[in-house]
């Protein structure tokens, strides 16, 4: 599959439109996550004010020194002090600093370049994961996954390494097909160590994968036990456990309960909360055989955990290239979902729908002015939302609920065929369940 003349086409096709960003846009946050990982990689310390996904820190320490031959001393690109005491003030300053050095564009790719690795990586998980279907459903899978546009914003454009986290936690969905359910365990725990989120994909791995409450256990052991090695790391590095202990000091951990629905006395309830632990107990019944005909099969991993994402993103609050998170569902229904015939469709209203919001809420620092190093001036020649709203907050305000509103309504469509699936495989299945441990 891997050598189809419609793969390799797509993988040029896909692999040209990566050239044509990658080097030419920035954005503060690479820069954040390459200064606090120069720290590591040159330093030999950690910058312990912001000890979260330190799995992806030593990944970029990693990098920095495998790609030293073909960037600038690290002198000059990461110069000391950085801008942490006034981000507002300092970023835009030091970001153009950055720009203006010698040779960016190429320091802008090679500095993307793990980013292409593990996006690559992801997709050709998905081809192996999609072998059996027919090759004309295979080939819109990796073509999808080639021209994603949120996965190309979010790694190339904005520069970011969710494909780090993504490409695990696809590794992990193949090896529980592939009944290597411990392998998935190890494979989920490092996706953890890189992006917080997949520790809420526990649950879900443990429930569908494995059967009784030991093996459950163990399996849930094993996939936090890399987490458990960062912590450990932390406490020597810097003398603090990092990771989850600093997510409620900044926005990541409030968008989780950003919805909510007001009670008469104290305590809101959550959406997303309501949302996530309703979907472990229904796992878990079925699970344990409270309800339902069959306990979940590991064929349907992918299809729970598609419904999980969808609550996760229409019930919280996030940034745009978060959404590269969904892009496996949207790329695995493709190939293996033929009829649910509104996916690709639904999922691009959607993309339109959080570039309108980042542009209302974050403006030409989150769309257009990435592309800074090509064009210094085009942030400001090309109009965007937050500066037309500017002067008219009440019509932000209502802009952005209607974009949040209409992202939800146009989730729900895209997650309907998925759960009414999982609505009818409580049944008694069509044919033999694969062997689980």
């Amino acid at each position: 599959m891997l050598t189809r003349p419609g793969t390799l086409r797509w993988l040029g096709i896909g692999l040209i439109i990566r050239l044509l960003i990658a080097p030419f846009t920035i954005s503060a946050d690479l820069l954040a996550v390459y200064w606090r990982s120069h720290l590591i990689a040159y330093d030999g310390e950690v910058f312990s004010e912001y000890l979260v996904n330190m799995g992806a820190h030593y990944t970029h320490a990693l990098s920095l020194r495998l790609l030293d031959p073909v960037l600038p001393s690290a002198d000059v690109l990461w110069t000391d002090p950085w801008w942490w005491s006034d981000s507002a003030g300092l970023a835009p300053q030091i970001q153009r600093a950055f720009v203006d050095t010698d040779g960016i564009f190429g320091t802008l790719l090679a500095l993307k370049t793990p980013y292409l690795l593990f996006d690559l990586a992801a997709g050709v998980v998905i081809l192996l994961m999609v072998a059996r279907v027919p090759a004309r459903q295979a080939q819109r899978a990796w073509a999808f996954w080639m021209l994603s546009p949120i996965g190309l914003y979010a790694s190339y454009a904005f520069g970011r390494y969710e494909m780090f986290a993504v490409a695990l936690v696809v590794v992990a969905i193949w090896a529980c097909e592939s009944d290597h359910p411990w392998w998935a365990a190890v494979a989920l725990g490092v996706a953890i160590t890189m992006r917080g989120y997949p520790v809420m994909l526990i649950p879900i791995f443990a429930l569908v994968a494995m059967r009784g409450v030991t093996r459950q256990a163990a399996w849930t052991a094993l996939s936090l036990l890399p987490l458990g090695l960062v912590l450990w790391t932390n406490t020597l590095w810097a003398d603090t456990l990092g990771e989850f202990s600093r997510l409620r000091d900044f926005n990541t951990g409030a968008t989780f309960f950003a919805y909510t629905l007001p009670v008469d006395g104290p305590g809101p309830i959550y959406l997303f909360g309501l949302f996530a632990v309703g979907l472990y107990v229904v796992l878990l019944g079925r699970s344990y055989d409270w309800w339902g005909e069959r306990p979940p099969e590991v064929s349907e991993l992918w299809v729970w955990l598609a419904v999980f994402h969808a609550g996760l993103f229409a019930l919280t609050t996030f940034s745009a290239h978060y959404f590269a998170w969904f892009t496996p569902f949207v790329a695995l229904a493709l190939a293996r979902r033929p009829t649910w015939r509104g996916n690709l469709g639904t999922h691009l209203l959607m993309v339109v729908v959080v570039f309108g919001l980042a542009d209302l809420l974050g403006g030409p620092g989150t769309t257009w002015g990435l592309f800074q190093p090509l064009a210094p001036d085009l942030a400001d020649a090309v109009p965007n939302l937050r500066e037309v709203t500017l002067t008219s907050p009440d019509l932000a305000t209502q802009l952005a609920g209607g974009f949040r509103s209409a992202f939800i309504a146009v989730m729900v469509i895209w997650a309907w065929p998925a759960v009414r699936e999982l609505a009818r495989s409580s049944g008694p299945s069509s044919g033999p369940s694969p062997t689980r441990p």
